[in-house]
């Protein structure tokens, strides 16, 4: 195995290590802090620190939570896509997905659990946040289905939010471990890991953001996959304070030599149920390259607990 994924695991904890380190030192070496402020109307990247839009990722960006007290979402995800990759057979993807996000501060610590069916002659792998992996195209002769649970994706994140400035900065992490079982043949076998950073600019109604990661991935007995880079840009529309619309772009680099980049674009509209603790968010996808789905759309319903903005 290459020592990428040692190397992610450094970086990752040197991400989030640095601002809490920053806090241990005197008000006179550190820059003024605000307390971060989340608008309940505006969403950041659905594809933070992950290659590309998941049925866990969506929900977690919708659903912004308060930059004051402690507080806790739960979502549920569901995604369906279709394309042909650019081979001659169209693969299927089946994703629901499960997360859990913990907010105290200015820190995020989240989690989340995808259960998966891939229908393909291509070999496909869960990638982090249940978002699936591309590495080879017709390795079968015929389509073979791969189900079952996924592996475990966990994350921490830190948001930045300068005093004066209205830019807010999330650095995040993620680690994808190896806990779907070998006969699912959804997992490659080995962790993956991701740094990244999300800027978002609240200006009124619209909030524009931008969102690049970059993955650590890790080889197979079969397969040297490539590290590489994942950007995302777009922004958020507020429709009042309970619901908005998100519009974006994505770009994910070639897991391998024998696929093609992902390029995609992401439209998504999210409502707060009145009177309710619930969010429900729906989705779409249009691939514009072969390495992504021709098609997808997707379903989240979270739920704040604790002090979730905008209620």
């Amino acid at each position: 195995m290459k020592n990428n994924n040692l190397s992610g695991l450094v970086a990752l904890g040197a991400l989030i290590a640095a601002p809490a380190m920053a806090q241990d030192r005197g008000s006179s070496d550190r820059p003024s802090l605000q307390r971060a402020s989340f608008d309940g109307g505006s969403a950041i990247s659905p594809s933070s620190a992950t290659a590309t839009v998941s049925a866990s990722s969506v929900p977690q960006a919708m659903e912004r939570l308060d930059g004051g007290d402690t507080s806790v979402d739960l979502s549920l995800g569901s995604l369906y896509g279709a394309g042909k990759f650019g081979t001659g057979s169209t693969t299927t993807i089946w994703s629901s997905a499960v997360s859990a996000r913990v907010h105290v501060d200015r820190l995020t610590l989240s989690a989340s659990l995808p259960w998966m069916q891939i229908r393909s002659r291509s070999t496909i792998f869960t990638g982090i946040d249940a978002t699936p992996v591309l590495v080879a195209p017709n390795t079968s002769a015929v389509k073979r289905t791969a189900e079952g649970f996924g592996d475990l994706t966990l994350g921490a994140a830190y948001t930045i939010a300068p005093a004066g400035a209205p830019v807010e900065v999330e650095l995040s992490g993620r680690a994808k471990i190896n806990t779907a079982s070998r006969s699912s043949g959804l997992s490659s076998g080995e962790n993956d890991y991701a740094v990244g950073a999300d800027v978002s600019l609240p200006l009124g109604k619209v909030t524009p953001f931008a969102s690049f990661t970059y993955r650590f991935l890790g080889d197979t007995e079969a397969f040297v996959l490539r590290d590489g880079p994942a950007a995302s840009t777009g922004a958020s529309v507020a429709l009042g304070r309970e619901a908005f619309l998100v519009a974006s772009y994505h770009y994910s680099s070639a897991a391998t030599r024998q696929v093609s980049a992902a390029h995609e674009l992401f439209a998504g509209a999210s409502q707060r149920i009145a009177g309710t603790p619930f969010r429900l968010t729906g989705f779409v996808t249009t691939g514009l390259s072969r390495g992504a789905a021709a098609i997808s759309g997707g379903a989240a319903l979270s739920i704040g607990l604790g002090s979730p903005a905008g209620l």
